[in-house]
């Protein structure tokens, strides 16, 4: 079972297992994510340890899922998961912000067979005939605090199981609670016309969350309107009434990427005062702000694995970069040339070698190394931005002549950045899981 909330190692692990690069599709369409070779067997132990192995896929069919889901729900101590939805505005991890959801989703779900609707959902529920990944599921809580069902049962059903048993669930502290009233009363003293979009931007400004950024502040928002605090007559939240997957797909307009009900809301419906008393009355404001805890500040970890000797210097024709695909995997880019733009940018004219290494590759390496046409024999150019500024690309050889291709030049190059050369890759070199 995936712990509901990783420590700081695990998580750590989970951050390097889940980076972009690892991604790939196996040959039963599984979206996998592969382990760094650069893992040690003592670090592959404590994921499995902790439950968190990546790439054991569950397939749990829809009317088993919904089953299991309003069996989970029927089970859940409301007053506890209130406790552990506002312990997650400061004190705790963010996955606790989906068992309330998780809980009303499985308590308002009818029993019910498989509608497939257009793309294979379920039109009552969202549920799609996929395996899923339970480690991903409860890394994607922890980062977002999301992933209460909005996608289907399983979504649910995987949130409430990787809880354990309720007494280890988060209690809020003072703060949190003071938190928690401050965000309702920021709701309540919105203009009328006010809707989510601008609530969100007034929650981020009011700075009350611990991660406080725009995503987050909408996962609150979301949370809160599925739960039914914030909802509307036509569109209720699910402690209200049951809505099917339909319904809460409606919006306002193309432009609403909110679902109902929080895409229908407008501060001049207010909040439902009797559902917030019954879930989270027994949470009494602190007469006085509590002080917040001390923090540090969260300084992000180097990546890890090996790192390319950088030779510094500004960027100029005849350089050879490192450019790091992920951390147990580089190739390196050839400069034919560095000119500004008509902006000012300074740009270099890049072109892959033929060169895919586990380890940063050396100037000795690349000596004699050709160039590496895309996957249908194109040749292909870019000329980006941010050579010798750039997270993963280094440069690792000067005065290099360039080495000789049969083909003419492009007849495009399109511009970027140096970051884009991590992911462009993928249109030159064989997926390599």
């Amino acid at each position: 079972m995936a712990a509901a909330a990783p420590d700081d190692t695990l998580l750590g692990l989970l951050r390097r297992v889940y980076d972009n690069g690892n991604s790939y599709f196996d040959a039963d369409g599984n979206h996998c994510h592969r382990i760094p070779d650069t893992f040690s067997e003592a670090e592959r132990q404590a994921l499995a340890d902790a439950g968190l192995a990546p790439n054991r896929f569950v397939a749990i069919p829809h009317d088993e899922a919904v089953n299991r889901l309003r069996q989970a729900a029927a089970g859940v101590d409301l007053r506890r998961a209130a406790d552990a939805f506002v312990a997650s505005m400061t004190s705790s991890d963010l996955a606790w912000l989906t068992v309330l959801p998780a809980t009303a989703l499985g308590l308002a779900m009818p029993a019910h067979s498989m509608e497939a609707m257009g793309g294979g959902s379920c039109r009552v529920c969202f549920h799609r005939d996929e395996r899923a990944d339970p480690t991903l599921r409860a890394y994607l809580r922890h980062l977002q605090g999301a992933g209460w069902g909005t996608g289907g049962p399983v979504e649910g059903l995987l949130a409430l199981e990787a809880t354990g048993p309720a007494d280890g669930w988060p209690r809020p502290t003072p703060r949190d609670i003071w938190v928690f009233h401050r965000l309702l009363d920021l709701l309540r003293a919105l203009p009328a016309d006010t809707r989510y979009g601008k609530a969100r931007t007034a929650l981020k400004d009011a700075k009350l969350l611990r991660v406080n950024n725009p995503y987050r502040c909408e996962t609150v928002l979301e949370a809160l309107a599925t739960l039914g605090v914030m909802q509307t007559p036509e569109h209720p939240g699910l402690f209200t009434r049951w809505t099917t997957a339909v319904e809460r797909d409606q919006r306002p307009s193309t432009k609403v990427e909110a679902p109902a009900p929080l895409g229908w809301w407008r501060a001049a419906d207010g909040l439902d005062e009797q559902l917030v008393a019954r879930l989270f009355g027994h949470l009494k404001r602190p007469r006085q702000e509590p002080p917040a805890e001390a923090t540090e500040p969260v300084r992000r970890k180097p990546a890890a694995g090996a790192r390319a000797k950088s030779i510094p210097g500004p960027p100029a024709a005849g350089d050879v970069h490192a450019v790091r695909l992920r951390e147990d995997l580089w190739t390196a880019a050839y400069c034919h040339e560095v000119k500004a733009d008509h902006r000012g940018i300074v740009r270099g004219r890049v072109e892959y070698l033929d060169l895919l290494s586990p380890t940063p590759p050396t100037a000795e390496q690349i000596a004699g190394t050709g160039f590496r046409d895309r996957r249908n024999g194109e040749r292909w150019q870019s000329w980006v931005a941010g050579l010798g500024k750039t997270t993963g690309v280094t440069r690792i050889a000067v005065g290099v002549p360039a080495p000789s291709h049969a083909q003419p030049l492009p007849e495009r190059i399109p511009g970027g950045q140096a970051s884009d050369l991590k992911h462009l890759a993928g249109w030159h070199f064989p997926a390599t899981p």
